[in-house]
């Protein structure tokens, strides 16, 4: 059987529920890194106590044009900092319709806004989680291969697939976004709860489908990190 966490073609899968415990915020959508630390710098030069009236005021101004666009970032950073209802209703409202340039930089502030309010709200630290493939908020977004052994599913017994996937998937709180039937191979994109392994879901779905007759290998290559080329997944069928 293969690793659940890693492939030889580079996909690699993390178990965060082993590596972080507590309350987590899962991004739909992979941030990007390099604007992320850019904005954690820019934390660091704010005002720790601002004149919150004409913050809010200004907050309030964002969706115009009176503004520059290099002020406009400084207050989403001084909002997201403040972790206030206010202020991610503010940040929110932004987001909707954010300047060309400032969607990714809005969308950064709005998780560290509800990072820090829901913190605020538990009494306890809330983490950022953000990965290729992002998630849904609670889950995590996986896309796992599985080699058929037929040439391929004929098209009357692809839902009895979807149907046993999905009743594994229910097992583990998990969902099934995407299933994808091709020639030699089955790709399935799965949303699965931080505190479930992985490698459970993909298993017991083997189990299931071969319960009757076999239908897939037992070897399975998993990643979160970025939907795997053909390349990548010709490469798995080839071992």
């Amino acid at each position: 059987m293969k690793d659940p966490y890693s492939s030889d073609n580079g996909g690699k899968v993390t178990d965060f529920s082993e590596i972080f415990p507590g309350q987590f915020i899962i991004t739909e959508k992979e941030l990007d890194q390099e604007l992320y630390e850019l904005f954690i710098t820019e934390q660091e030069w704010i005002d720790p106590q601002p004149d919150y009236a004409s913050l809010f005021r200004q907050g309030k101004q964002l969706s115009g044009n009176t503004i520059p666009i290099s002020k406009k970032k400084s207050i989403l950073v001084q909002l997201a900092c403040l972790g206030t209802a206010e202020a991610y209703r503010l940040v929110q409202e932004y987001c909707t319709k954010p300047d060309p340039g400032l969607e990714e930089w809005s969308r950064i502030a709005l998780y560290e806004c509800r990072m820090r309010l829901e913190s605020g709200l538990l009494d306890e630290p809330v983490g950022l989680i953000s990965t290729g493939l992002g998630g849904d908020g609670e889950r995590l977004r996986y896309i796992f291969v599985l080699a058929l052994q037929a040439e391929c599913v004929a098209e009357e017994k692809q839902q009895e697939v979807w149907e046993a996937l999905d009743m594994v998937c229910r097992e583990h709180r998990s969902r099934v976004e995407e299933l994808q039937f091709r020639p030699s191979y089955l790709s399935v994109q799965v949303l699965v709860p931080m505190d479930v392994a992985v490698g459970e879901v993909i298993e017991g779905s083997i189990a299931r489908l071969n319960r009757q007759e076999e239908r897939v290998g037992q070897n399975y290559m998993a990643t979160n990190v970025s939907a795997p080329s053909e390349e990548e997944i010709q490469e798995f069928l080839g071992d």
